[in-house]
């Protein structure tokens, strides 16, 4: 069932839930997103990066690699930089047999910036060999937050009207929603990890003293923020995904803010500046262009495509999705070939969960290759629901459809925009394969050109204007 994200922002505005402050902190800006995300997860949708497992073991897997930073890529020991980088835990493995963070990596190859770059550990573990030069990690401050945590260590309290009015929303949420979200836990949760993480990151920015911060997905790292607004260090967001108006990482209601956003976003186009309500001003949210996706149309430019229908599946809708490739595949009007690209969230899950797409003669993707560009560069068409990817594979002049199923307002944009088609059925696909909607996408628009050239050129200003 689709969470409806206009009756969660009208939940917010009746019950003023922005007003709410603890200790002058505005609290309902730090879970947002993550109650919106949880009553999403509990409605049957979020399920493709979630991570589960043994709770004990992964605590004592975490405190050894907090010993282990001690003396292993310590951030303390990072010495003086103008900036730091704070970047995507999650690497892909490149063809040159590295590690890469797409989004940092790029500009660090190209550029000659004085950089640290920081990286927290995802599921436990850090990728390597990374590509990235002068790289440092965080489980001292990620895990020595949540031992501090553990043992009870700067525990906050809630006032009987902040917590009455969080027990509020409870009651709202359970009545529009039909799920049980404890936001006073949200609330408590999120003013416990400032506590023990805010200073932290203050010792870290006096350490390494930088110009600038970068970083990559800005929520959930309210307290890195917060630490850099007191230092009076800008903060550069680098876009990472799908940004649309319903995007509670940013998008933010008429005459709101977040005191915690960063000072300036860098997108991967104009499209996207005009996709969202940002809490900060039009003129820092800047469109720079994608540096990693460049590279990849640089790589696989020549390329001829096959009549070959892509699908891109995630695992909150993934059962619809494949069901469908499967009705596709099985009808005689269709002469493309099949080809379901699964979501990394899906590689171990699918022939249990999708057993129609295991016994099908589908070509299944359930491993890193061939890569998804190459993909992309092979096929003529694609279908998705509310993937970044299926903007991407449109810079490829694949003939795009989106798929009617939870999510796809994501990507109704496209389809207003007249750069993809929207299907529900059989009939309206095979209907709508050959025809010339991808030359009604204006990459451009979506993503900027000279990428890297970009960015460098804006990171540069940002540091020379505040330090005239």
């Amino acid at each position: 069932m689709e969470v409806n994200a206009t009756e969660y922002e009208s939940l917010e505005n009746e019950l003023d839930l922005f007003s709410i402050r603890v200790d002058q902190i505005p609290i309902w800006e730090r879970i947002r997103s993550s109650v919106f995300r949880e009553i999403a997860r509990e409605k049957g949708r979020g399920q493709a990066h979630t991570h589960s497992g043994d709770g004990a073991k992964d605590y004592l897997h975490g405190f050894s690699l907090w010993l282990k930073n001690i003396a292993d890529k310590n951030p303390y020991f990072a010495g003086e930089h103008d900036f730091i980088f704070f970047g995507h835990q999650r690497r892909k493995l490149e063809e040159d047999g590295y590690w890469w963070d797409l989004y940092c990596d790029p500009i660090h190859e190209q550029g000659e910036l004085d950089y640290v770059h920081m990286e927290a550990p995802h599921l436990l573990s850090h990728r390597s060999p990374a590509k990235t030069k002068n790289l440092k990690y965080l489980e001292l401050i990620q895990y020595g937050g949540t031992l501090q945590r553990k043992l009870g260590l700067r525990s906050p309290s809630l006032p009987d009207d902040v917590v009455s009015r969080l027990q509020e929303a409870e009651v709202e949420i359970r009545r529009r929603f039909d799920v049980d979200i404890d936001v006073v836990s949200e609330a408590q949760n999120a003013l416990h990890i400032r506590n023990t993480t805010l200073p932290l990151y203050e010792r870290l920015l006096d350490r390494v003293d930088p110009k600038v911060v970068v970083l990559v997905v800005s929520y959930g790292k309210e307290a890195l923020i917060e630490a850099c607004k007191r230092k009076e260090v800008p903060v550069v967001e680098l876009q990472h995904g799908v940004i649309h108006d319903h995007h509670f990482g940013y998008s933010y209601p008429e005459g709101e803010t977040k005191t915690t956003f960063p000072d300036y976003l860098l997108t991967f186009g104009e499209f996207w500046n005009e996709n969202a309500r940002f809490p900060i001003p039009d003129d820092r949210v800047i469109p720079a262009g994608y540096p990693y996706l460049e590279q990849r149309l640089d790589a696989y430019d020549d390329v001829e495509p096959a009549e070959q229908l892509l699908f891109i599946s995630q695992g909150t809708i993934g059962r619809e999705l494949s069901q469908f490739a499967l009705e596709v595949h099985e009808d005689d009007r269709i002469n493309h070939e099949v080809v379901y690209k699964l979501h990394p969230g899906e590689y171990d899950r699918w022939e249990d969960e999708y057993p129609w797409l295991a016994a099908s003669d589908i070509r299944v993707i359930d491993e890193p290759e061939p890569p998804l560009y190459q993909l992309f560069a092979e096929s003529s068409a694609q279908i998705g629901v509310g993937s970044t990817a299926v903007y991407e594979g449109l810079c490829f002049d694949l003939n795009t459809f989106v798929f009617e199923a939870d999510g796809a307002e994501m990507l109704r944009p496209l389809v207003e925009n007249g750069a993809a088609s929207m299907v529900e059925s059989v009939d309206e696909l095979a209907g709508g394969l050959g025809s010339s909607t991808a030359s009604q996408f204006d990459r451009e628009w979506f993503f900027e050109s000279d990428s890297v050239a970009n960015i460098l050129e804006e990171l540069e200003r940002i540091r020379d204007s505040h330090y005239e």
